[in-house]
């Protein structure tokens, strides 16, 4: 019997190749899904490079280099390792087309995770929001103007209350807190939104969040000479605010760097943001998260910061943003609970610590002259690797958490609203009456506002069309800085 030709070396090269870049790929992808669930490539990209200071969680940053290069890497090895001996075939360049096509799959599966095709399908489209866009401003500045607190909970949506799926109403700290409280139950996450920075842009800004790497008519090139804004075009809450005469004051657990926080709240008028850098030296290390500090412990610097900004006796914004949780949940000594799952202990835990700052704030005198705003920054991810995975699944209508507190009434005039609308619903509750109710994209929902010629009045299938879509024009606007 003859012997088998030898192969071609430069076909198992690229052979062995192509299978470690597929692998790469598949175990990409699957790692994308399983710890954040459905994303859009807005998100992927405005997350990316991550580590150090920006990535927020370092344990995050070594898994995915396991789990998407060295296993592959090894396995990809260990394969070429036990074939040495045999070599290729003579179908060695055939095999070479087969790991072609597998890879052309791998980079498909990956691209279509992180959300490639509806970001193609939306640049295709041609539509564009900028007909339906109002820059934000104020329509007055009232004689006695009242402070403002934003209160963002991490992942925190009305779901939660619903004690067929989960056993018990794990919204009860909260329910309780804010007991007289208008509630809104009818807030929705806009469409493309769904993690933190989005939640934030969104609601204080009344537009998607877009990141400036793709958006048409901006040099790549130059990211870097623009890395230090962060869409310094737009006009956003804290800059209304500060134009009005408020001082704007953020206060966080988490590192304010990560996703470019800082940043952001420093182009649009916050001048003092706290964070995790801030505290953490002076903390006991059990309070302390993969994340940042815990909600306790934000909560009472937190209320600290009221009573300095109170002293002041100007009017001051001070917005807030929770992390116990987010994936995965951060569980603490000073609080525990019966509940089998880590993400039940984290909320109410999380809605506890909420509880006693607002206590604190009954108890001062601050609710007398000043708009509490609790809502969620969006709603809880379905990644297979977090909590509560199938219950999110089986639930239906799921919304924001929304709860007002008011030196005067709150109506709401609209059975629902999406993330957009918050940013003229916040202005005209502080008596800055945005013209006509509109600031963004939104509408205020507590004001009898008419909504032809809005966004909000398009059908839901346009409505979505219109927000996804690329608006470039706009968007080179919003990320270049203003003159």
């Amino acid at each position: 019997m003859n012997p088998s030709p030898r192969p071609s070396r430069k076909a198992a090269v690229i052979g062995w190749s192509l299978t470690a870049v597929a692998l790469i790929l598949l175990a990409t992808a699957g790692w994308i899904r399983y710890r954040f669930g459905v994303i859009v490539l807005e998100q992927f990209i405005l997350h990316i490079p991550v580590g150090g200071e920006e990535a927020g969680n370092d344990n995050l940053v070594l898994e995915a280099l396991v789990v998407c290069i060295l296993i592959p890497l090894g396995l990809v090895g260990l394969a070429a390792l036990l074939h040495r001996r045999r070599g290729w075939s003579l179908r060695g360049w055939v095999r070479v087309g087969v790991l072609t096509i597998a890879l052309t799959v791998s980079l498909g599966t990956l691209l279509t995770v992180i959300g490639v095709p509806q970001y193609a399908a939306a640049q295709f489209d041609g539509r564009t929001f900028a007909d339906y866009y109002v820059t934000p401003q104020a329509g007055r500045t009232p004689e006695k103007p009242k402070n403002l607190i934003t209160i963002y909970l991490e992942s925190m949506e009305n779901t939660f209350s619903d004690s067929e799926l989960f056993g018990r109403n794990l919204l009860s700290e909260l329910d309780e807190a804010t007991a007289g409280w208008a509630r809104y139950d009818g807030l929705q996450q806009y469409p493309g939104g769904g993690w933190t920075m989005a939640g934030i842009i969104s609601t204080q800004c009344g537009i998607p969040l877009k990141s400036r790497l793709l958006v048409k008519g901006i040099n790549p090139n130059d990211f870097g000479e623009q890395v230090d804004n962060y869409l310094p075009g737009a006009t956003c809450l804290g800059d209304v605010l500060a134009d009005a005469g408020y001082t704007n004051t953020y206060v966080g657990g988490a590192h304010t760097r990560f996703a470019g926080k800082n940043t952001f709240l420093r182009d649009h008028g916050f001048t003092s943001i706290r964070g995790r850098e801030r505290w953490e030296p002076g903390e006991d290390p059990s309070d302390v998260s993969i994340w940042g500090i815990s909600d306790v412990r934000m909560f009472a610097h937190a209320a600290d910061t009221v009573d300095e900004l109170r002293e002041r006796g100007e009017p001051f914004h001070l917005s807030m943003l929770t992390l116990d949780t987010h994936e995965p949940a951060a569980l603490y000594s000073t609080c525990g609970t019966d509940d089998a799952v880590k993400m039940a202990t984290a909320i109410v835990c999380s809605t506890r610590a909420l509880a006693g700052f607002l206590n604190h704030l009954a108890e001062t005198g601050a609710l007398e002259d000043t708009v509490v705003v609790v809502m969620g920054d969006h709603l809880k991810s379905k990644a297979e690797g977090g909590d509560f995975n199938s219950e999110l699944e089986a639930a239906q209508n799921r919304t924001i958490v929304l709860r007002i507190l008011s030196p005067d009434p709150v109506e709401f005039t609209r059975p629902t609203a999406d993330q957009f609308s918050m940013l003229p619903t916040i202005l005209e509750l502080l008596d800055l009456d945005p013209p006509d109710g509109r600031a963004g994209l939104g509408v205020s929902f507590v004001g009898d506002h008419p909504l032809a010629g809005t966004a909000p009045e398009l059908d839901p299938s346009e409505y979505v069309a219109v927000v996804t879509s690329p608006s470039s024009e706009l968007y080179q606007g919003f990320w270049q800085p203003r003159h």
